[in-house]
């Protein structure tokens, strides 16, 4: 054996012997130098311990649901329905490729057994070195205490069973790998219980206006929602390095909603009024906690002057209220892997995320280097969130000209904004918003806190990083989202002799997408439109062709071209020059379509709605796949690509 330390440091010292020697840097503390000596000096070994295995999670979802109602007629016209609604939803993860702590510090700390010259875990023939795992449990004094009674209680057993694992890797790890493996389970689930009923009909037994009969519907809901999570108490207890999520099991979530509906024809069949037509909708909903009580509406108008045009317009208020997940899962200790600090020099930049660092860090901004962490975070839920709110501007017009039978062409424009979204960010973007903010004095600076000193950290922060465990990723209502654009829908159905012509076209051109992230600033604009998952303009156009019982199909699916960063990284936003213009050799991800084929054969139709149909096709007929740098096509946006290729397909449909 020879041991040998890195460095231009002057070997001076040889305490082996000639044939075998043992080098030791001059210049180390005699104190090193005796412990090298008589075999108590130690080092840090670093290893990624692949022959434990992989970490692994095996999933089992069941689902049951029964759906039961009456509906009916009364006063000739009018109709009523009552449902009662139950589901239950149960999940069962069991996790592989962890370890029982206690077990796994017994089977590193092995030596030679002094007495027979075996390899054993330490502890077998020195009693004494079995290790307590005080600093590995629970900060809470009290809790910390029970941790350590229970691992005390369990030490002779798995001192007795201990078996040595060699760090340097050997093909008889396998042993003591299964010795101090630990594989847990984790059980959840949901229920919901709906009860709901609704009355409509028309005012045509009583009165009309010029148009018709008014018509209508009231009805009201009630739900309840109620949820679990139960972990292996191996795990909450802290006995292995898996994240402990503590079983929780919060209030039923219940909500009693009201809701009424009218259409006002005002006119019909008169000059420049072929039809004109009101209508509008409202809904009040009662929940617990901080939501309380909401309001959503809207209200809109046809007006049709002659029979091939008709204009219309719609106003809408919506709601959505947070759901049992997003208010009572508890928070608990995660990671945040691949994290990227971004006052780093590799990313810092030099526009307004340099000049927030600077000004957070001072000094300290100098510790910092080029790493990539796991970031220790809490994360969980907020009992405090409200309800989203959004409203949404609607106009457009229909064509349908009597001289074309079968086309039909509607063009709308939209306008949605909706404000206080709940949403989770990640810790990744929770810090960089706070960088990348007008001023420190934000929402996202308050969710973490950095270790200032003196010394290194808890967790061996030096001063200036993000101390451990202090980022809180839960939920929020502190987003605006803006969303503008015009919806194109072209048909066109038509017969000639024996073959039978169908074409549909739906197109979006997007005009705005943004998001306004920043509470302290709500002009602050993130802009979206244009970027990955985002398209300026998208469509997809089917034609089928039909002749007898055989229709082919066509399909073809445009996705326009999008940036490969973020819009603010190429372009003046918000008052500021673009980040990084040259991140990338060009701009964009080319524009692609996608091009689908379909056979479908009719065997067996009647006139009473049975009938047979086999199919076959092919989607993404010439294989494109997702652009070069759009990665695998399922996140990130770039799940709006086909990753799978090209794929065929057959099948059957029978209605009887």
């Amino acid at each position: 054996m020879q041991i040998r330390f890195a460095g231009d440091l002057p070997l001076t010292t040889n305490i082996g012997t000639a044939a075998n020697p043992i080098l030791i840097p001059g210049n180390l503390t005699a104190a090193d130098q005796l412990a090298i000596a008589n075999g108590s000096y130690r080092f840090v070994n670093a290893r990624n311990l692949l022959d434990v295995g992989l970490r692994d999670e095996h999933f089992q979802r069941d689902t049951w649901r029964v759906v039961g109602g009456l509906r009916g007629t009364f006063n000739d016209d009018w109709s009523y329905e009552l449902s009662v609604n139950y589901g239950k939803f149960r999940e069962s993860v069991t996790s592989n490729g962890y370890i029982d702590r206690q077990r796994f510090a017994l089977a590193m700390d092995a030596g030679r057994n002094p007495v027979t010259g075996a390899i054993q875990c330490r502890s077998q023939f020195d009693p004494a070195s079995a290790v307590k795992l005080v600093g590995f449990g629970p900060s809470d004094p009290t809790a910390l205490a029970q941790y350590n009674a229970a691992q005390t209680a369990r030490l002779a057993a798995d001192i007795a069973a201990c078996v040595p694992y060699n760090p340097f890797g050997t093909a008889d790890n396998g042993a003591s790998v299964d010795y101090f493996a630990r594989t847990f389970t984790v059980k959840s689930g949901l229920t919901q219980f709906v009860a709901s009923g609704f009355v409509s009909g028309d005012s045509s037994q009583i009165f009309e206006l010029p148009g018709g009969p008014v018509s209508f519907a009231l009805g009201a809901e009630y739900r309840s929602e109620t949820a679990f999570y139960e972990q292996d108490k191996f795990v909450t207890d802290g006995f292995t390095n898996g994240v402990s999520i503590p079983s929780f099991q919060p209030d039923p979530f219940r909500v009693k909603e009201a809701y009424g509906e009218i259409r006002l024809p005002l006119l019909k069949d008169v000059p420049f009024f072929h039809e004109l037509t009101l209508s509008g909708a409202a809904r009040v909903a009662g929940y617990q906690g901080s939501v309380g009580t909401v309001y959503s509406y809207n209200a809109g108008g046809d007006w049709a002057p002659v029979q091939d045009i008709r204009f219309r317009a719609n106003y809408g208020r919506a709601v959505r209220a947070p759901n049992v997940s997003e208010t009572g899962f508890p928070l608990v200790p995660n990671f945040f892997n691949n994290f990227t600090d971004p006052c780093n020099p590799s990313v810092i930049g030099s526009g307004v995320r340099a000049a927030n660092c600077a000004a957070d860090l001072g000094s300290l901004l100098s510790n910092l280097n080029n790493i990539t962490q796991s970031l220790p975070i809490v994360s969980g839920s907020n009992p405090n969130l409200n309800a989203e709110t959004s409203d949404s501007y609607t106009y457009g017009v229909v064509l349908q000209p009597r001289w074309t039978p079968g086309l039909s062409l509607s063009i709308d424009y939209y306008n949605i904004t909706v404000n206080g979204i709940i949403a989770t960010v990640s810790p990744q973007t929770i810090a960089n918003q706070c960088y990348d903010s007008p001023t420190l004095n934000n929402i996202f600076c308050s969710q973490f806190t950095r270790w200032r000193g003196p010394g290194n950290g808890p967790l061996g922060e030096v001063p200036g990083r993000i101390l451990g465990n202090s980022l809180i990723n839960a939920p929020l209502n502190f987003a605006k989202r803006t969303r503008r654009g015009i919806d194109v829908n072209f048909a066109y159905r038509h017969s000639f002799g024996e073959f039978d012509f169908n074409t549909n076209l739906i197109y979006t051109h997007n005009l705005e997408i943004s998001n306004f992230q920043d509470p302290t600033n709500p002009n602050f604009e993130t802009r979206v439109l244009g970027q990955l998952g985002d398209p300026e303009d998208e469509f997809r156009w089917d034609f089928d062709f039909g002749v007898g019982p055989v229709t082919l199909g066509y399909r073809a699916h445009y996705i326009g071209p999008q940036y490969y960063n973020t819009y603010a990284t190429l372009f003046a936003l918000n008052g500021q020059t673009p980040t990084d213009v040259d991140a990338f050799p060009s701009t964009k991800y080319q524009a692609i379509t996608y091009h689908d084929l379909r056979i479908d054969l009719d065997v067996a139709k009647d006139g009473n709605g049975r009938a047979i149909k086999f199919y076959v096709g092919v989607d993404n007929v010439l294989n494109q796949g997702v652009p070069r740098g759009a990665t695998t096509a399922t996140g990130a946006g770039s799940a709006i690509y086909s990753f799978r290729g090209r794929n065929f397909y057959s099948g059957f449909r029978a209605r009887f």
